[in-house]
């Protein structure tokens, strides 16, 4: 069935009228998209390479974009540096929250944010560390910080372990927190490592499990050589 010139040409004014809507919409979202995409692929050299090694240039050559475009969303440097580091801290919260929430009891839970932090020390370069210390002192600094937080949030997890019984009752667990936190920076941040026949994954699977079994109970230590054995 034909239509009339009107409703053709009212079809057509309809039709444009919802393209006119809703291309600010698409730029929008294509601007956010090109901003996310730098911001997870600088992310992923910032670790991988270290701050030193990441220019400007190669984020650019990266992400397939000109540095013009770059610029226009950072522009400098440290900006997106600071962008990166509060997603990755963002994300990391967000990764151990679903660890929590989905895990059985707190040992459980202990043993995949375990696997989960192996895996991103695994993909991250010991130049990283050290870059942001010499580079940039005030973000390093920022970065410590978190480690009260860490502290903290671990002590409450011992303590909620303590009360499912796996771990002994008579360990202060801030204290046993600050130490485990303590090791595990020593890990990052130091290049002698390098001295010695074993890597640094290797040293952080050991001060983990070293730490576990020091402060686990009878049933404490059952889940762990269970843990053990199914990742053998």
């Amino acid at each position: 069935m034909h239509k009339s010139p009107e409703e053709n040409r009212e079809n057509f004014l309809r039709f444009e009228s919802f393209l006119v809507n809703l291309r600010p919409i698409s730029l929008q979202n294509l601007r956010m998209d090109i901003k996310d995409h730098i911001i997870n692929e600088a992310g992923r050299l910032l670790q991988s390479i270290g701050p030193a090694s990441m220019t400007m240039d190669t984020v650019a050559r990266v992400c397939g974009i000109s540095k013009r475009t770059l610029y226009e969303k950072f522009p400098d440097k440290l900006t997106l540096i600071k962008e990166c580091l509060e997603k990755e801290h963002l994300r990391q919260d967000n990764d151990i929250k679903r660890i929590f929430e989905h895990s059985e009891n707190c040992f459980a839970a202990l043993f995949n944010v375990f696997t989960h932090v192996r895996q991103y020390m695994q993909s991250t370069s010991l130049a990283y560390m050290g870059d942001m210390k010499r580079l940039y002192p005030e973000l390093f600094a920022k970065q410590r910080e978190q480690e009260h937080n860490f502290v903290i949030g671990l002590s409450n997890v011992l303590t909620r372990a303590q009360s499912e019984g796996h771990v002994l009752p008579d360990i202060n667990t801030q204290i046993a927190a600050f130490l485990f936190m303590t090791t595990m920076r020593n890990l990052n941040e130091n290049d002698r490592i390098n001295d010695y026949d074993f890597s640094r994954i290797e040293a952080f699977d050991g001060a983990f499990l070293n730490f576990l079994r020091g402060i686990a109970t009878k049933a404490g230590q059952a889940l762990i050589e269970e843990h053990l054995n199914q990742i053998k």
